[in-house]
C-alpha cells in the first residue's frame, strides 16, 4: 500500500488548483492536471503579472518582470518579422546562463517555435552536430560559442547578446532590442514539440529528446505542487487558511547554477520560478565562497544543486562569515545525496527543507521525490513516486517483477519525452507498448519510495555477482573524510570484471583506511580490489556529475605505465 500525503490529496482533489483527471495521451491513459495551459507560451505570459518585482540578478544586471517582457517581446517581433521563423521551427540556444538565454527561450515560444537547448559546455563539433541534428534555422549563441561554431563550420544566420563584429551573418541583440515589442500569437496544442534537451551521455553522439508542451508544463506543475504541499502542510500548522498563509509568504528567491539546457535549471528552476513571481539569482561561474556572498546580499531562500555544490557550500559557511540563514529549503539533484553530506548539511543548516528526488533528461525532470520529514525519514532512497507517474520494475524479458525486486524501471506518464528526434532505432529500443525503459536499475517499496541502485549499463559482473556501483558508492560515501567516490569495473581474466574505487577526501586518509572501511561495511564480494585517493575534484560533466570514464581511464593508464 503506497503511502499518500494528505497534502497532495488535498491539491490534486476535485476543484482543486492540481484537480488530476484521466485523459490518453498517445494512445495510452494518463493521469493529467485538468487545468493545466496548452502551452508554455500560456504559463510564461502568466508571470507578466508580477511586473514591476525583480526577476533576474545577474553580475550588475537586475530586471524585473515588466523588463523581461519587454526584452522578449521585442525579440519575438524580430525573429517572426526579420529573421522570418515559422511555427515548429527549430531554433538553437548555445550560450552559458545569462539572461538573454531565458528571454530567448520566453520569445521562441511566444512565436510557437521549438527551442533547441544545445549543451554549451561542448566542443565546438558536438555543439554543431546537436545543431544539424535537430534541423535547426537559426542560432541564439554568445561569441565565445559562436566562434566556435563558426571554426566547426556553422553557417547558420545568428543572433549573439556579447558579438565582437568579427563574423558575419551576426545580428547584435541591441539591435533587436531597437524592434516594436509586438509579435503575432501563435496557438501550439499540447502534443506539439515545444523544446529539445540533449541525453548527458558520456559516449557517442548525443540524443535530441523531444519535449512536448505538455511534458514541459506538468514538470513545471510538479514543482509547483511539491512547493503548495509544503505551504499547505505550514498553513495547517499555523491555522490559517491556505490562501491567505500563501498571500503572507515573501517573494522567493532562488540560485540559479544548474545550466539552462538541463531540465533542472530550465523547467525545474527558471520556469517553475517564473511561474510563481520569484526571482532568480545567477552566477556566472560555480565557487562556494561567492555563492555564500550572493546568498546574503540577496537573500537567497531555496538552493538546489549537485552534491559537489552542496559540499562547496557547507565549506563556504564554516569558513566565511556570510549570513545564510536566509535559506529555506536545499535539494539535490543529478545524483544521490550521500548521506555524510546530507549529515553536514543538517549540521550546518538545521532549519531548512531539504529535498531530492530521481529524474532524467527524458522524463522532464522527477519521476520520484521527498522533501522534508518524507526525505529524511528515508534518506537512503530515491523519492516517492511522483502521483502521476506510472512505474514498473521488469527482468530482462520487460516482465514486471513483484514488488521489492531489483530490475529496471519502465515509466510512463505526461512528463514522458515524445522521442528521440529523428532516431527510430533509439526510440524502438527506448519504447515498448507506451513505456519508455530508463535503463537504470533498482526497486520500488510498499510506500512507493524508489531506490536507484544503478546505471543499467553501469553495473558490473564480478565472478557471476552483480555488483551495482551505485549502492557501493553510497556505502563508502559514508565514511566523513569523503568528498567524492566513484567505482567502476576493469577487465580481469579470472573474474571478468573487478571492482576499482577512486575517492577524492578530505584529511589525512588512506587508501588502506578506506580498504578497511570497505571490508568493515560491504559484503565481501562488493568489496572493491583496488583503491585510489587524491584530493582534488573529479572532472564533471554539465549535470555535475562524475566523468566516471575518465576515472576509469585515468585508472588503467597508470597501471598500464
Amino acid at each position: 500500500m503506497t503511502m499518500i500525503d494528505q497534502n497532495v490529496t488535498a491539491l490534486t482533489a476535485l476543484g482543486a488548483d492540481y484537480e488530476i483527471v484521466t485523459k490518453t495521451v498517445r494512445g495510452q491513459p494518463m493521469r493529467v492536471y485538468k487545468r493545466s495551459p496548452k502551452n508554455i507560451a500560456i504559463v510564461i505570459h502568466q508571470a507578466r503579472a508580477f511586473g514591476a518585482a525583480e526577476c533576474i540578478v545577474y553580475k550588475d544586471q537586475r530586471l524585473t518582470y515588466n523588463d523581461f517582457f519587454d526584452r522578449a517581446d521585442r525579440l519575438s517581433g524580430w525573429l517572426q518579422k526579420e529573421a522570418g521563423i515559422k511555427p515548429g521551427q527549430s531554433v538553437a540556444i548555445c550560450m552559458k546562463n545569462n539572461p538573454e538565454w531565458m528571454i530567448s527561450f520566453a520569445a521562441i515560444a511566444n512565436i510557437g517555435a521549438v527551442s533547441v537547448l544545445v549543451n554549451s559546455r561542448g566542443q565546438g563539433s558536438v555543439m554543431q552536430m546537436a545543431i544539424e541534428d535537430t534541423d535547426s534555422v537559426f542560432l541564439i549563441a554568445d561569441n565565445k560559442r559562436l566562434h566556435k561554431l563558426r571554426d566547426a563550420g556553422s553557417e547558420l544566420p545568428a543572433l549573439c547578446p556579447d558579438c565582437d563584429g568579427t563574423l558575419a551573418g551576426v545580428t547584435a541583440f541591441t539591435d533587436v532590442m531597437k524592434h516594436p515589442a509586438e509579435f503575432e500569437k501563435v496557438k501550439r496544442q499540447s502534443e506539439d514539440p515545444a523544446a529539445m534537451f540533449f541525453t548527458s551521455g558520456t559516449t557517442g553522439r548525443a540524443k535530441a529528446a523531444v519535449m512536448t508542451h505538455r511534458n514541459i508544463i506538468t514538470g513545471v506543475a510538479n514543482t509547483r505542487l511539491a512547493i503548495n504541499t509544503m505551504y499547505l502542510k505550514m498553513a495547517r500548522q499555523y491555522g490559517m487558511e491556505f490562501e491567505a498563509f500563501k498571500a503572507h509568504i515573501p517573494q522567493t528567491v532562488a540560485m540559479m547554477v544548474f545550466p539552462l539546457f538541463h531540465v533542472s535549471g530550465c523547467t525545474a528552476t527558471f520556469l517553475a520560478t517564473l511561474k510563481s513571481g520569484g526571482k532568480m539569482v545567477m552566477m556566472d561561474r560555480w565557487s562556494g565562497e561567492e555563492a555564500a556572498r550572493l546568498i546574503d546580499v540577496e537573500k537567497v531562500s531555496s538552493f538546489g544543486g549537485v552534491p559537489t555544490m552542496h559540499w562547496d557550500l557547507v565549506r563556504a559557511a564554516k569558513e566565511t562569515s556570510y549570513d545564510l540563514s536566509s535559506i529555506q529549503a536545499i535539494s539535490c539533484g543529478g545524483q544521490a545525496l550521500p548521506l555524510g553530506l546530507l549529515h553536514e548539511i543538517r549540521e550546518t543548516f538545521p532549519n531548512v527543507i531539504i529535498g531530492a528526488g530521481y529524474g532524467m533528461t527524458e522524463t522532464s525532470g522527477a519521476v520520484s521525490q521527498s522533501t522534508g520529514e518524507a526525505f529524511v525519514a528515508r534518506p537512503e532512497a530515491s523519492g516517492q513516486k511522483l502521483t502521476l507517474v506510472d512505474v514498473k520494475v521488469t527482468d530482462e524479458d520487460g516482465n514486471e517483477l513483484p514488488q521489492g525486486a531489483i530490475g529496471e524501471f519502465w515509466v510512463r506518464g505526461p512528463t514522458v519525452m515524445k522521442e528521440y528526434y529523428k532516431r527510430p532505432d533509439a526510440n524502438a529500443k527506448a519504447f515498448k507498448d507506451g513505456w519508455f525503459r530508463t535503463g537504470d536499475i533498482g526497486k520500488v517499496d510498499e510506500d512507493g519510495y524508489l531506490t536507484v541502485v544503478d546505471r543499467k549499463t553501469d553495473m558490473v559482473i564480478s565472478g557471476g555477482e552483480n555488483i551495482y556501483c551505485a549502492e557501493v558508492e553510497q556505502v563508502l560515501g559514508k565514511h566523513p573524510a569523503v568528498r567524492q567516490v566513484v567505482t567502476f569495473g576493469v577487465p580481469d581474466d579470472r573474474l571478468g570484471e573487478r571492482l576499482v574505487a577512486s575517492f577524492v577526501v578530505d584529511g589525512q586518509v588512506s587508501a588502506s583506511d578506506l580498504m578497511a572501511y570497505a571490508k568493515e561495511n560491504l559484503a565481501a564480494y562488493k568489496v572493491p580490489t583496488d583503491i585510489t585517493v587524491q584530493t582534488s575534484l573529479f572532472e564533471l560533466n554539465a549535470m555535475g556529475k562524475v566523468e566516471k570514464h575518465k576515472v576509469r581511464e585515468t585508472y588503467k593508464n597508470k597501471k598500464a605505465a
